[in-house]
């Protein structure tokens, strides 16, 4: 008799440690980071919690397009009139990836760096632009990701300090 009911309790134990393992397990694997399946475009590294190339998180045109879209309206120095800026809040990247950082030290595809404080996220809401007036950026017009801050909206950041932060042709993000 107290064999069978030690099997029972050992049972009931394993069932109980098996649920406890999976739940902490489940929200871990949802959010792992797929693998880029075309040219990578974006790499993130850094103080992340979330990797899928190595040490770093690699995104491609479809992994950034798949992150919650966001949109901005303004002027720039560098465009005639203002232009609608679309693509991924910044703040979405970071999330998906785990960031952990108080700066961003960001590269573009010339070796321009600058850094910028967390508190810009959360602050003017940035975004990676990928298109502008509906349109893919690319190369020849300050892309494929142009990171762009809400001017028109917060008329004390049209300076030139927030024009540095405004990456193009943003290669790569360092969180530190």
């Amino acid at each position: 008799m107290q064999i069978e009911t030690y099997k029972v309790t050992l049972i009931a134990c394993r069932a109980v440690l098996l649920m406890f393992f999976s739940v902490l397990i489940a929200p871990v694997n949802a959010q792992v980071l797929r693998k880029p399946t075309g040219p990578v475009l974006l790499t993130v590294s850094g103080l992340i919690t979330q990797h899928n190339t190595g040490a770093v998180a690699a995104f491609d045109f479809a992994m950034l397009n798949a992150l919650p879209a966001s949109q901005i309206v303004t002027s720039t120095p560098w465009h005639g009139a203002p232009a609608k800026f679309s693509g991924p809040a910044l703040k979405a990247l970071l999330s998906s990836v785990g960031a952990k950082g108080k700066v961003l030290r960001l590269t573009a595809q010339d070796r321009y760096e600058v850094s910028i404080p967390m508190e810009d996220i959360e602050s003017y809401g940035p975004v990676l632009a990928l298109r502008m007036d509906g349109k893919e950026l690319n190369v020849r017009n300050r892309g494929p990701i142009l990171l762009m801050y809400p001017f028109d909206s917060y008329s004390h950041i049209a300076t030139d300090v927030y024009y540095g932060r405004s990456v193009w042709q943003l290669l790569r993000i360092e969180v530190e």
